[in-house]
């Protein structure tokens, strides 16, 4: 009984926690704000501590749900903070549900690469670790939390806008 109530208030603990790391969103439709940045999004993008910026948007595999639609906001040049909107595609009865997440990011170059590499919250400890592929025009995740993706094929997000 008491490793049952210990385990109950640990597990209740990290779910808090984790509540307070994820920005839980009423359903918005997504392709609204593809073409009209919401205000929160747009005074992300007009903090004066970064000059530059870059949207990336697309569709991502869900196992779980229909699809998953992102919108990735990099504001920055070699590091600096980004802010990631996913909108899980009919994930509950109610239909879709959105997260908004943000922490900073680094980019690193290899020998025939730049890795875009997000660390929600801080780089050194991160909750949530995702590495992306820079290409012309895109960039390809390809890792989430240190797990691979075999295919990478479809999970591309197509920049939509930079700073000027």
């Amino acid at each position: 009984m008491n490793n049952q109530i210990k385990f109950l208030g640990i597990l209740g603990s990290v779910l808090f926690t984790l509540n307070g790391c994820i920005e839980h969103r009423a359903d918005e439709k997504f392709s609204r704000s593809r073409t009209k940045n919401n205000p929160e999004e747009e005074k992300f993008i007009q903090d004066a501590d970064y000059k530059t910026f870059h949207i990336y948007e697309g569709t991502i595999p869900c196992e779980d749900c229909d699809e998953i639609e992102q919108r990735l906001v990099v504001k920055g040049d070699t590091a600096g903070i980004f802010r990631l909107t996913e909108t899980y595609k009919n994930a509950t009865e109610d239909g879709d549900a959105t997260i908004v997440c943000s922490g900073q990011w680094k980019k690193i170059k290899t020998n025939s690469k730049e890795i875009l590499i997000l660390s929600q919250g801080g780089i050194s400890d991160s909750v949530r670790r995702m590495e992306y592929e820079f290409r012309s025009k895109e960039i390809v995740q390809l890792s989430l939390d240190e797990n691979r993706f075999s295919n990478t094929a479809a999970y591309r997000l197509k920049m939509v806008r930079k700073s000027k």
